[in-house]
């Protein structure tokens, strides 16, 4: 148990050094979200909803 509040006793610590990590994968994360909602070309003729795909 003492091994458990040691760790948890550095927890503030190592917030200074996760933060930044989480931000910047946040940010990769939001980024790939935006870009794939443009991939979509409006050119390219998909079927009509019901159609057979057969």
């Amino acid at each position: 148990m003492a091994a458990l509040q040691a760790w948890i006793s550095e927890g503030p610590a190592r917030l200074d050094v996760v933060a930044p990590l989480r931000a910047r994968a946040c940010d990769a994360l939001n980024a790939v979200r935006r870009a794939g909602s443009r991939r979509a070309r409006p050119d390219v003729p998909l079927m009509a909803k019901g159609a057979e795909r057969c």
